[in-house]
């Protein structure tokens, strides 16, 4: 028998895994692969500690994002300070994400020229 809590958590696991099953892609990149959902991950996107938003990212964007998020020593990052204080890392969050979807944008569109050049040969 599965008691009420532990019945609420499964039940918003599985939520929480139907909305990446939905999904399928890297919010971020693109990346798609249906048979290996687990390279995906949820991305907070304004910090844990500020907002439950979260994306869909595969784990290069994750870790690409998060290192850059990092990048700020830790006491900038905590919970425990005030608000104007963390504000700053909430735009570097932001800034981290929107700077990886630019280099992704970049990369295809890259490629998209260099194939491009081969039709006309």
């Amino acid at each position: 028998m599965i008691n009420n809590n532990d019945l609420l958590a499964k039940l918003k696991e599985q939520t929480k895994f139907a909305n990446m099953m939905k999904n399928g892609i890297c919010e971020c990149c693109g990346e798609t692969n249906p048979y290996a959902l687990q390279i995906f991950e949820d991305h907070h996107i304004s910090t844990v500690g500020f907002s439950p938003e979260t994306c869909v990212l595969c784990l290069n964007c994750h870790a690409t994002i998060t290192q850059r998020q990092n990048s700020i020593p830790p006491k900038f990052r905590s919970k425990q300070l005030d608000l104007k204080y963390r504000f700053p890392y909430v735009l570097l969050s932001h800034s981290a994400l929107r700077y990886r979807m630019a280099e992704t944008e970049l990369s295809l569109l890259n490629q998209f020229y260099l194939e491009e050049q081969t039709w006309n040969t």
